[in-house]
């Protein structure tokens, strides 16, 4: 007993230290993120009056995000795909950690409508090996340490600890299996490790990502409850448009599967030609949208809606072409925006509309029913919690068409 209870103060200790390193990790590639668009997307662009600066931006983007997947491969890889070797007992790599970094910077400086969470994991997880191999841990160590890494990046990301822990072990909108007491305290050991760390650095020298806080529900009446559940279902079906672009930008760019440069440029002039006319649907929308919440009256339904759809596309036409990283923010902001639109067609209150079609649309999408629910109240007001439970629940519910040829959790 005293040999198992040294042993799991041990991994506590391990993974309390691990979860620092990863908070700061994750504040330093977000740091010089944030730094990188400032410089490329507002420092430049204050000295060069230049109409399609976004379009020539972001075609040079594709350039180097096509040459840099050439010379390297394809980085950073899905999650599912990492966590898949993990499982079966193969090694990830961890001598490349720069190139999968950079591979994650790239398309999110340059514009890209993605978040950082796929390329920040992909980090962790190599990072989670060379601690293996460092400390002398046992393969079921590992994979335990990996997965609590990968939840302690997510949770970090979304400054949202619950976020993190339900996004590892809900699949398809079940929990695939309750971690043992012991395990639950060391998830949430590593989350919090990493957040204290990312906070300190944020709070001492600045930087770190938000996606702002929505004020609180003003009305809650007959017209809220009349149309939960309508509104609910447009933001599940919108979240199937996702499904349906993705369906369409893979077999659009089929004949071009192997010119890997060539799609990196295609999504790039894409990218910034619509960004022209469509400023709101480049970036994953983390930063847009405070000016969203501000401006969401002024910037009228037909926008709000043309915006909203378009950077479900944009997100896909990204992730196809070989932009990679997460889709997460971007669809949060599209359900936002999708809402808004909505609050000024009906009468009802907007935070109680944005948070109804948001969630559904996320629902639809993640497939995590109670991961879209933790995650939304970070930004959302407690008040909004049935709202966000409907509206996830709905999403989550609807399958995806299977003439698609996609599987529920792409």
């Amino acid at each position: 007993m005293w040999l198992e209870m040294k042993k799991n103060l041990v991994m506590i200790l391990v993974v309390g230290f691990l979860g620092g390193i990863i908070g700061g990790i994750t504040w330093l590639i977000l740091f010089l993120l944030n730094h990188g668009i400032e410089i490329i997307w507002h420092v430049i662009p204050e000295n060069i009056n230049l109409t399609v600066y976004p379009l020539v931006v972001c075609a040079l983007g594709g350039v180097l995000v096509g040459l840099w997947e050439k010379r390297f491969g394809p980085y950073p890889r899905e999650l599912s795909e990492i966590m898949a070797e993990v499982k079966s007992g193969e090694k990830v790599p961890y001598n490349n950690l720069h190139i999968v970094g950079m591979a994650a910077l790239l398309p999110l400086v340059f514009g890209g409508s993605l978040g950082p969470e796929a390329g920040l994991s992909g980090v962790i997880v190599g990072l989670c090996f060379w601690f293996s191999d460092k400390l002398k841990f046992a393969l079921a160590e590992v994979d335990k340490i990996a997965e609590i890494g990968m939840a302690a990046t997510i949770g970090v990301i979304f400054n949202s600890p619950l976020f993190g822990f339900v996004n590892q072990i809900e699949d398809d909108g079940s929990v695939k299996k309750i971690p043992k007491n012991t395990k639950i305290l060391l998830y949430f050991v590593g989350i919090l490790g990493g957040l204290g760390a990312y906070r300190l650095l944020s709070h001492a020298i600045g930087g770190g990502p938000g996606l702002g806080n929505f004020p609180e529900i003003k009305t809650l009446g007959t017209n809220e409850w009349t149309l939960v559940i309508p509104l609910a279902l447009a933001g599940s079906l919108l979240g199937m448009l996702y499904f349906i672009f993705k369906s369409i930008v893979k077999k659009a760019i089929h004949p071009l599967k192997d010119k890997v440069v060539v799609k990196a440029v295609v999504a790039g002039v894409i990218l910034g030609g619509v960004g022209i006319f469509l400023p709101y649907t480049m970036f994953s929308g983390e930063h847009q949208m405070t000016g969203l919440m501000t401006g969401w009256e002024s910037i009228g339904v037909g926008l709000l809606f043309v915006t909203a759809i378009v950077k479900l596309l944009i997100t896909n036409i990204c992730l196809e072409l070989g932009w990679r990283g997460g889709h997460i923010f971007p669809v949060i902001f599209s359900g936002a925006a999708i809402g808004y639109a909505f609050a000024i067609l009906l009468p009802i209150d907007p935070i109680f509309c944005v948070a109804v079609v948001a969630s559904g649309l996320t629902g639809a999408i993640l497939r995590k029913p109670l991961a879209v629910i933790l995650l939304l109240l970070i930004m959302f007001p407690l008040s909004a919690i049935i709202p966000l439970v409907i509206g996830a629940v709905i999403g989550s519910a609807i399958p995806v068409p299977g003439f698609l040829g996609l599987d529920q959790t792409e």
